[in-house]
């Protein structure tokens, strides 16, 4: 089932383990990257624009449950 908002699909305690975990802890970046990727019109455009903003430059492996678990629940805002 597609979600609209990918801020309100994303649980509170997966909110707190993104920030820590994929965002170093800065809420900020975390924020912004959220209302950008809900910003986009296609999955296409949002994965190019994770692959080079947020997955290189914080370092992502995408063999990790939580960056998995994120790409999953950007996938549910586009399908």
């Amino acid at each position: 089932m597609p979600v609209k908002n990918l801020k309100q699909a994303i649980g509170i305690n997966d909110k707190f383990q993104f920030i820590q975990e994929l965002f170093r802890g800065d809420v900020d970046m975390y924020e912004r990257s959220i209302k950008t990727i809900n910003e986009f019109h296609t999955l296409q455009e949002a994965e190019y624009w994770i692959e080079r903003e947020l997955k290189i430059r914080q370092g992502w492996l995408d063999d990790t449950r939580t960056v998995q678990h994120f790409y999953s629940l950007v996938k549910k805002r586009f399908s």
